[in-house]
């Protein structure tokens, strides 16, 4: 959980961000700015998603120790850790995209 919500933290505030912005460029009439923004921001949240869960592969045999010295939970870390980095790819991105919907469809 330490792990996943380190990314959420990182997700969230790229949301603040990416609506004060988004909002900021509707109010101004640029739309398409505004559309660019949101792919931005979706790409560079995806990006570090990416290299998180890479990070965390890579050291699936170890990560454990970090938070228990137990062989028995160091095993069945380093099995599940395939999972947890699925989960941050896509709870990476997900924080990003709430409350975007409606900003996304007022650009149509």
């Amino acid at each position: 959980m330490s792990i996943n919500g380190l990314l959420f933290m990182i997700s969230v505030g790229f949301n603040a961000a990416a609506s004060i912005r988004v909002s900021n460029e509707l109010g101004a009439g640029n739309p398409k700015s505004a559309s660019f923004s949101v792919a931005m921001v979706n790409l560079v949240s995806f990006i570090i998603a990416v290299v998180e869960a890479i990070v965390v592969l890579a050291l699936r045999d170890v990560v454990s120790y970090a938070f228990t010295p137990g062989e028995t939970v160091a095993e069945a870390v380093s099995d599940l850790c395939p999972y947890l980095a699925v989960t941050l790819v896509l709870n990476g991105v997900q924080p990003v995209l709430s409350g975007k919907h409606s900003l996304i469809a007022s650009l149509n």
